[in-house]
């Protein structure tokens, strides 16, 4: 009866985080961005929320959005190691760690290249993006971008370097 609830809330989490962050997102007047999700949660309800991220992401139409399972994704382990660079680098990308299920890793990485300051662009979409994790991972974990954490200036800068990241 338990893993119901949890699925059940998981999926209503998903739905009141997608309506929100398109809502917000319709609002706003922000060009098309690329954004890389990249889930390395183990559970189906963080998956869900993960989900339910990248839907309202794409149906608000103001991103395009790609999504990676990395099984082995760990709360500061080197992001995109041994993948595959993309033809065009991302925008945004978000680092979903494995320790999201369990509360270990308190914190979503929005990396963008630079200082998100230096462009309104980046600035508005990062803002929007962090409105959106935090509502679809409520109580769980929160965004957290290049000037809140120095993990994620440095999780940035090696995505820029292998060319996911411009």
């Amino acid at each position: 009866m338990t893993k119901k609830r949890a699925t059940l809330l998981a999926f209503l989490a998903c739905l009141v985080a997608t309506s929100s962050l398109a809502t917000a997102s319709l609002a706003a007047t922000a060009a098309a961005y690329r954004v890389l999700i990249v889930d390395g949660t183990q559970t189906l309800a963080s998956t869900m929320r993960v989900v339910g991220l990248a839907g309202g992401i794409k149906r608000s139409g103001v991103a395009d959005v790609a999504v990676l399972v990395a099984a082995s994704l760990g709360p500061f382990d080197v992001p995109l190691h041994g993948w595959r660079q993309p033809e065009i680098p991302y925008d945004v990308i978000l680092l979903v760690p494995r320790g999201v299920d369990d509360r270990t890793a308190p914190r979503i990485w929005v990396l963008v290249a630079g200082d998100p300051r230096a462009n309104p662009l980046v600035a508005q979409a990062m803002g929007l993006l962090a409105g959106g994790v935090d509502r679809a991972f409520a109580g769980i974990a929160s965004a957290a971008g290049p000037l809140d954490d120095l993990w994620a200036a440095l999780a940035a800068s090696y995505c820029v370097q292998e060319g996911w990241l411009r």
